[in-house]
């Protein structure tokens, strides 16, 4: 008889095929009463189950089967009318899909849920905000807009990108740039630089330039047209550091701030970085001014 700790050539014991595949020994067992996927040997002495290395590749179809929510009846069917791999990675790559769409959500929903537990806190023991009303100055600037709908972590992915080129684009004088950058969210919803649920054309990225800047495509990012951002006479503006997405309270105390001092404020948010992602590639060291446009109710 082999050694019961260890493969005997290609032959597994259950809890090393078990390991092997991922699943739990009461799992093969129960394979095993109902005919799903029975051992290649069982030893009349022992009553030990062994399992055949080449069954590997069976056990991944059965649980691959399994996580698309098949039932096991289902699955013995498919076994046996040989459904072939490249339509299980198919089916897969659907339900794949599907799972990351379904954690975007739960993430926004508990990013939303932090964010109303902390509202309700600042209703009551916010300390004042340090609101300055100023004079935002017109410029000059290249445009452009960072894609929609991207997962958090290609959101930081193309942020880099976006930095990296830029950089490039101004150390080789393509980019006349006047060392000014600005991020403006428009619409009503308050969103961070890497939320999947940004629409198109709602974060808006704007260079300032000189007045000789000409419109250029960059690769990675499209267009950049010239536009210029007008003047504005009076603005909300607070100091605030680290992260975007951890300024959404403090955002939204600005704009009840603005409403409690007799103005009404635009439905635009403008982050004017003064450390940014084009000087630092780690959010958590990022400081901006965040200027919310005002005007008298």
């Amino acid at each position: 008889m082999s050694s019961p700790t260890r493969a005997d050539g290609h032959r597994l014991r259950i809890g090393q095929f078990a390991q092997l595949a991922q699943v739990t020994v009461k799992t093969l067992r129960h394979y095993d009463r109902i005919g799903l996927l029975r051992p290649s040997e069982v030893d009349p002495d022992t009553n030990y189950r062994y399992y055949a290395v080449e069954q590997l590749p069976l056990i991944h179809r059965i649980m691959a089967l399994r996580e698309l929510g098949l039932s096991l009846d289902q699955i013995g069917v498919m076994i046996d009318e040989q459904v072939s791999s490249e339509q299980i990675r198919g089916m897969l790559a659907l339900k794949q899909a599907e799972a990351k769409q379904q954690m975007r959500a739960v993430r926004r929903q508990l990013s939303m849920i932090e964010f109303h537990l902390h509202m309700i806190e600042a209703e009551t023991s916010a300390p004042p905000l340090n609101v300055l009303v100023k004079r935002l100055e017109p410029m000059r600037c290249l445009s452009f807009f960072a894609p929609a709908h991207l997962s958090c972590e290609a959101g930081l992915q193309h942020m880099r990108m976006t930095a990296r080129t830029i950089n490039d684009a101004v150390a080789d004088g393509r980019i006349k740039h006047t060392g000014l950058s600005l991020d403006i969210f428009h619409g009503e919803t308050l969103m961070s630089f890497v939320d999947p649920e940004l629409d198109d054309r709602q974060h808006e990225i704007l260079l300032g330039v000189t007045a000789d800047q000409e419109p250029l495509t960059l690769e990675g990012l499209g267009s950049l047209t010239i536009r210029e951002e007008p003047a504005m006479p009076e603005a909300a503006t607070l100091m605030l550091t680290g992260p975007q997405h951890q300024h959404l309270e403090k955002i939204t105390l600005m704009r009840r701030w603005a409403l409690d001092h007799g103005y009404q404020y635009a439905e635009q948010v403008r982050y004017l970085n003064h450390k940014g992602p084009l000087q630092t590639t780690d959010p958590s060291e990022f400081v901006a001014e965040v200027q919310v446009p005002l005007e008298k109710r």
